[in-house]
Parts: C-alpha cells; sequence; structure tokens
C-alpha cells in the first residue's frame, strides 16, 4: 500500500496554523510577563498597607504612651514652641 502524497495547500495551512500558534504563544507570554509585573507591585502595595496598618493599631493600643503621641504630632507637623524646623529641599 502507498501513502498518498500532502498537497501544496495542506502544507500552506500546516505553516499558517504553526506561524499563528507562535505568534499567539508570544503575544500570550508578553501578557503573562505584564500580569506578574502588576501581581509583583500588588504584593508590595499591600505589605505597605499592613505595616501601615500595624503602625496605627500600634498606636492605638498604646494611645497613652508620651512618646508614641509625640511621634504622631511630628508625623502631622507639630513641633515643640522652642524648635526650630528645617525644611531640606
Amino acid at each position: 500500500m502507498r501513502l498518498k502524497r500532502t498537497g501544496i495547500f495542506t502544507k500552506l495551512i500546516i505553516v499558517v496554523l504553526l506561524i499563528y500558534a507562535v505568534t499567539t504563544l508570544i503575544v500570550l507570554r508578553g501578557k503573562i510577563e505584564t500580569a506578574q509585573a502588576k501581581k509583583d507591585e500588588l504584593i508590595k502595595e499591600r505589605a505597605d498597607k499592613t505595616a501601615a496598618i500595624d503602625d496605627m493599631q500600634y498606636a492605638l493600643d498604646h494611645k497613652d504612651d508620651d512618646e508614641v503621641l509625640e511621634d504622631l504630632a511630628r508625623k502631622g507637623g507639630m513641633v515643640y514652641q522652642d524648635e526650630g524646623v528645617v525644611i531640606a529641599g
């Protein structure tokens, strides 16, 4: 029994499908890298916000501590009357 040879049309279709598959894979790889970068950015943002929440919770838990109150006041821009303010710029 003899196998039938494929025609040029069949070969052309296979080449086109391979080109399509490779192009699709390249595009998807770019999308995956973009999504990974966004994920990493969101993880960092979450860690920053968690740290801020922890700081706020500590301040609430120690609201009667003079050092905590002074630190909060300084973060809010307050200074002592006799204290000089230096603005770096």
